[in-house]
């Protein structure tokens, strides 16, 4: 969803009308979709971390556990990312009500913009630290 967001915007940068337009409706059905999925993801982690535990006897390698403590760092990124990117979409609909000039929208465009794509940047990490995981 965010990097979908992210290839739209970078389409659309050339049109300011458009982009914020865009941004104004699917920032925040963007958002609300990725709430469900920052609170699924700990949970299932955590599930995952119980499993592994218990298959190894309660016995984690320190390579494990290091990789674990990266991933959560990551979850935190990516929910900061995504509360910074919930804050920009509502100023940017704020700005649009009130006709604020179109470097303010256009600011707020680019900033979701890069949150979104640190999300997906952090996502990509955390997914191939996982598969790193499954292997030890």
């Amino acid at each position: 969803m965010c990097a979908t967001f992210v290839l739209a915007a970078m389409v659309l940068a050339d049109e300011p009308g458009e982009s914020y337009a865009f941004a104004v409706k699917t920032a925040p059905r963007i958002n609300r979709l990725c709430v469900p999925v920052a609170i699924a993801m700990p949970v299932t982690g955590i599930g995952n971390l119980f499993f592994a535990a218990h298959t190894r006897g309660a016995a984690l390698p320190a390579e494990f556990l290091e990789i674990v403590a990266v991933k959560v760092v990551l979850l935190v990124v990516m929910a900061v990312g995504l509360l910074g990117a919930w804050q920009a979409a509502l100023r940017l609909h704020g700005q649009l009500q009130t006709s604020e000039s179109a470097s303010y929208c256009q600011a707020n465009v680019r900033r979701m913009t890069a949150l979104y794509g640190l999300i997906v940047a952090a996502g990509i990490i955390a997914l191939g630290l996982g598969l790193w995981l499954s292997g030890t």
